[in-house]
């Protein structure tokens, strides 16, 4: 349990690192626009990142342990289409959001 909750506790920490430029950019940028912060996007944004290590996590300990990653291939299968498509959605929001991020008016 103790070990579920480092990784847990590191991977949150790496999912705020990898959202928090993104959140400085729409402070700073966006700051003279009257308009809400948007919480559920930097949710979102943070949220994409820790999925993708939780996913991550059992592969990398089975290379660790030695174990052969194709011992089984249905499951190797399923967490490799996962993190593409975890990636995928997670680079359209950024990509997306970047005018946003970068201070363009009206940008939605």
């Amino acid at each position: 349990m103790q070990n579920i909750l480092t990784n847990l506790r590191s991977s949150a920490l790496i999912s705020l690192l990898l959202m928090f430029p993104f959140m400085l950019l729409e402070l700073v940028n966006r700051r003279n626009f009257n308009e809400g912060f948007p919480i559920f996007l930097f949710g979102f944004l943070w949220f994409l990142p820790l999925l993708f290590m939780m996913t991550m996590m059992p592969l990398v300990r089975n290379v660790r342990a030695g174990n052969s990653l194709l011992a089984n291939p249905i499951t190797l299968l399923l967490r490799v289409v996962l993190l593409g498509f975890i990636t995928w959605v997670w680079l359209s929001v950024v990509i997306d959001q970047m005018p946003c991020f970068l201070g363009v008016p009206n940008c939605d």
